[in-house]
């Protein structure tokens, strides 16, 4: 079909899968389409009339959607939401604020003859479908598409395994993905992992050659961006980036490691996180910030040492050089003037 010029592309008809909750696999089916047709032409899926997939299909490259799910529905009685489906008779009050709900509460709906109570359930799910969509089109212009799946994917085990499969071809998105945004990204832990930001970055380090550098300082990335503007450590940072044959870089939960020439960059300065206080993240980053750091093939290392993250840090940091080339020092006995003479005194 990629060798015949069509103005639309479309992959019908994967009903039986979405209505099943085969969700991984209507993911490996429309990837696989995705890769075979061309780039630039609209994506026509048909059968996906709710709203919660929505987000997730969007993200995998579809432009266009079909159903009459919104009808049908209303037809027995469910009331869509982007969340999922509930049912009229389990209801007390409608969430939404849409003119069909505006009519009357659920008791009051149920009362109605069954052609009323189909029309205005069908105005209301009908109305939940082009609400995400104006949703799904604002999250873009955001740059926040991959925050509205993560949060549309706590709503059911199903959509979380939908987004697991997406990520499973996160190398694919990234190559779509724009290289900076309107505004920063979120990062909740490993749910966040996959986001294409995050795999570009990782790649782009592993792949890095940067020169080489005598001696390493590695400071902790952890409370403010750029990472250099933390109280704590900005006098360090002032001082020891002019320090010639120095290399200065913040080890980080979102990223791993940050050289200081990256600080500022997108979307290291753009990104709001948190500590997950997950050993898993924190071992995978400390395998991340030792490899970095023997590209550098430093003479010497000084260190910043905090939390158990800094402990792990340090730890795959020990197996690059001999003690006696590494200066570790807790950050809660972080004396600035006493570290930067440390250093000097090293270097000298």
């Amino acid at each position: 079909m990629s060798k015949r010029d069509f103005a639309i592309y479309a992959l019908g008809s994967p009903t039986q899968v979405m209505e099943s909750q085969h969700f991984e696999l209507l993911v490996d089916m429309i990837v696989n389409a995705k890769r075979h047709l061309p780039a630039g032409k609209p994506f026509h899926l048909f059968g996906a009339g709710h709203p919660s997939l929505f987000s997730f299909l969007v993200a995998l490259g579809c432009d266009l959607f079909d159903s009459a799910a919104y009808a049908l529905y209303a037809r027995t009685g469910r009331y869509i939401t982007a969340e999922g489906t509930v049912l009229l008779e389990d209801m007390e009050e409608f969430p939404c604020p849409c003119e069909a709900c505006r009519r009357g509460t659920p008791p009051e709906v149920r009362r109605l003859r069954p052609p009323e109570r189909e029309r205005l359930l069908s105005q209301h799910n009908l109305h939940a479908c082009f609400s995400e969509l104006r949703k799904i089109r604002e999250e873009i212009r955001k740059g926040r598409l991959w925050d509205l799946l993560d949060l549309r994917a706590q709503a059911h085990p199903a959509l979380r395994k939908c987004l697991n499969r997406i990520a499973h071809y996160s190398d694919l998105i990234e190559r779509y993905t724009p290289i900076a945004k309107p505004r920063g990204i979120f990062y909740f832990g490993s749910s966040s992992d996959q986001r294409p930001e995050l795999v570009r970055y990782r790649t782009r380090i592993r792949t890095s050659r940067p020169a080489r550098s005598k001696y390493v300082l590695l400071l902790p990335g952890r409370w403010r961006r750029p990472y250099r503007e933390d109280p704590r450590y900005r006098q360090v940072v002032d001082r020891a980036k002019d320090m010639e044959q120095l290399a200065v870089c913040f080890y980080t939960v979102p990223f791993g490691p940050v050289p200081l020439e990256l600080d500022e960059t997108y979307p290291v300065a753009q990104t709001e996180s948190l500590d997950p206080m997950n050993i898993d993240i924190y071992r995978s980053r400390a395998s991340l910030v030792r490899d970095f750091v023997r590209k550098l093939s430093p003479r010497g290392i000084f260190m910043v040492r905090e939390g158990r993250y800094g402990g792990l840090v340090s730890r795959e940091i020990s197996k690059l050089l001999p003690a006696s080339r590494i200066v570790s020092v807790p950050g809660k006995r972080l004396k600035p003037d006493r570290l930067l003479k440390l250093i000097q005194t090293k270097m000298a």
